[in-house]
C-alpha cells in the first residue's frame, strides 16, 4: 500500500503551465493506517540558481518562485487552494515585475479501472479559478536580501534589476485539466491543460504533455515532455527572458525520496514556461 502511494506521489509532480501547481501537492506515501479525509500540504522553491554548480549565475528571467498548496480529499473529491509569488527580471535592462496566484482548486476522479493485467487506469478532471496580480508585491526586497545572504547574485547596488515600471494590476483566471494515467510502479501518464487570464495581468496558456516514472518504496524519478503555448496581455510579464508567445517545448526531469508521510524531491525544468531559460525545484510535501 505504501509503494503505491508512492508512486502517485511521483505521478503528481509535474505541473508547469503559469499557475501554482494545481496538481500538486503530490500525494506523499500514507501509511498503512491512515483513513480519508485527506490533507496535503505542498512547499516549493523554484530558483533558477538551483540549475548551477558554481553560483552565481546570470539571475535574469523567471529567476524565482515561492509556492505553497493546502488540499483536502475525500471519496473522489479533493478541494483546496494554491498561491505563487513569481519574480520576474529583464535580461536587457533592470525592470523587473512580481506575478501573484492565488488559485482555489476543485478535482473530481472520474474514471477508475483495473485491466486484465492488474494495472490501474485513472482520468481526473480539476478546475482553478482565482485572482492574478502584477507588480511590486515584494519580490524586489526579498531577491536582494536573499544575494545579500547567499552571495549567489547581484545586489541591487551591484546590478540587480530594481525599477518597476508601472503600477500594481488585477487580473482573474480561470482554467481546467483533464489527466490520464496507467500503471502503478511503472506509469505512464497524459494531460492537457488550458486556462485563460481575465482582466490587466494573467497568463493565458495552454499545454499537452505526456510522461513517466518509475518508483521503488522510498525513491521515485519521472521525466515529462510538454508542449505549450502562452499568451501575456500585460507587457511587464513579457519582459526579455520572461514569457514568450507562441509554441513551446518544455521538457522536466525529477527525483525524490519519500518515507511514511513526507516526501522530499527535486525537479530540473528547462525552458520554464516559454522563457528559454531552465528552473530548478525543491519540494516538500506531507500527507496527514
Amino acid at each position: 500500500m505504501i509503494a503505491r502511494w508512492a508512486v502517485l506521489a511521483i505521478v503528481c509532480v509535474p505541473a508547469t503551465v503559469a499557475h501554482a501547481d494545481e496538481k500538486s501537492p503530490p500525494i506523499a506515501a500514507r501509511p498503512a493506517d491512515s483513513s480519508e479525509p485527506y490533507w496535503f500540504t505542498y512547499a516549493a522553491f523554484r530558483n533558477d540558481v538551483f540549475t548551477e554548480l558554481d553560483p552565481p549565475i546570470d539571475d535574469f528571467g523567471f529567476t524565482h518562485d515561492n509556492v505553497f498548496v493546502l488540499r483536502r480529499q475525500q471519496g473522489i473529491y479533493t478541494f483546496g487552494g494554491s498561491f505563487m509569488h513569481r519574480w520576474i527580471t529583464s535580461r536587457m535592462d533592470r525592470r523587473r515585475w512580481d506575478l501573484v496566484e492565488l488559485f482555489a482548486t476543485g478535482e473530481r476522479e472520474l474514471v477508475v479501472w483495473t485491466d486484465a493485467a492488474e494495472r490501474p487506469h485513472r482520468v481526473s478532471a480539476t478546475v482553478r479559478v482565482g485572482p492574478t496580480l502584477g507588480g511590486n508585491f515584494g519580490g524586489r526586497y526579498m531577491q536582494n536580501g536573499w544575494h545579500e545572504i547567499s552571495e549567489t547574485g547581484p545586489t541591487v547596488y551591484e546590478g540587480l534589476a530594481n525599477d518597476y515600471p508601472g503600477d500594481r494590476k488585477l487580473g482573474f483566471v480561470i482554467g481546467s485539466r483533464v489527466r490520464a494515467s496507467v500503471g502503478d510502479r511503472l506509469q505512464g501518464y497524459g494531460f492537457v491543460d488550458g486556462q485563460v487570464a481575465l482582466g490587466g495581468t494573467g497568463v493565458t496558456a495552454m499545454q499537452a504533455a505526456l510522461g513517466g516514472n518509475a518508483a521503488s518504496k522510498y525513491l521515485g524519478v519521472h521525466l515529462e515532455l510538454g508542449l505549450t503555448r502562452y499568451h501575456v496581455g500585460d507587457p511587464y510579464l513579457a519582459l526579455p527572458g520572461g514569457y514568450r508567445p507562441g509554441f513551446q517545448l518544455e521538457w522536466r526531469l525529477g527525483v525524490d525520496v519519500h518515507w511514511s508521510r513526507f516526501r522530499i524531491g527535486y525537479e530540473y525544468r528547462a525552458n520554464e514556461s516559454g522563457s528559454g531559460e531552465p528552473m530548478g525545484v525543491f519540494e516538500l510535501s506531507t500527507t496527514r
